[in-house]
């Protein structure tokens, strides 16, 4: 198998990224009315309680996955085209992986150092650029960030241990 082969080669096919679509609006439809439920769904003396309309948007929602899912699972057209291939799949990946990493490294470190690793390793990375072109960028919109959220707005956002050594 040549590289281009395995560049076409099908990973997910339409079908089951409507099903898993489908499914992932299903439980939070699920959620929705489950919350909405233990919040008042029902009509009270003054009207409609806090989870009276949250409540049937959860049970659209439900409805609406239930269709597309037994749609999915239905239609042969769908079943047979393809959704992504690997070709495609790499460059979604090479986002989507430091994103969640900046995710996970933000409730650690603090969001300004996650974002500092997250710009500097997307210019290193993707963009090709010098470490010292992708530190100084980085560095300077997590300066910029900083200066807008922590000391002219006066919100703060997720902070690790070097801004506690800092003082903020």
């Amino acid at each position: 198998m040549d590289s281009n082969q395995k560049e076409d080669r099908v990973l997910i096919k339409h079908g089951v990224a409507e099903f898993a679509c489908a499914l992932a609006f299903m439980i939070a439809g699920g959620l929705l009315i489950w919350d909405s439920y233990h919040r008042g769904a029902g009509w009270g003396s003054a009207g409609p309680k806090s989870g009276y309309f949250p409540f049937r948007i959860g049970i659209i929602m439900c409805i609406a996955a239930a269709v597309v899912m037994f749609n999915a699972t239905r239609s042969k057209a769908i079943n047979s085209s393809s959704f992504v291939t690997r070709g495609e799949l790499k460059p979604v990946l090479q986002v989507l992986a430091p994103i969640l990493g900046f995710v996970a490294i933000a409730q650690f470190l603090g969001m300004y150092i996650a974002a500092l690793a997250l710009i500097a390793g997307f210019m290193r990375v993707l963009g090709k650029y010098s470490w010292l072109k992708s530190l100084t960028v980085g560095l300077s919109v997590v300066a910029v960030v900083f200066w807008l959220f922590e000391i002219q707005f006066m919100v703060p956002l997720i902070k690790g241990p070097l801004e506690a050594a800092f003082g903020y």
